[in-house]
């Protein structure tokens, strides 16, 4: 029993592409969200004039 659960993790690929595709999803959400905020902004800028 114990050597088939020990077996497990040697199938398991060394390097997971899991962490790096959460990183870019997560960079990517920022660049978004950023783009989004400076968009909101010039629009808010043209609907308030100069105060």
């Amino acid at each position: 029993m114990a050597h088939a659960n020990s077996a497990q993790f040697t199938e398991a690929p060394v390097f997971s592409f899991k962490p790096l595709m959460a990183l870019r999803n997560y960079i990517l959400l920022l660049a978004s969200a950023f783009s989004e905020a400076k968009i909101l902004e010039q629009k808010s800028r043209k609907n308030s004039g100069n105060w």
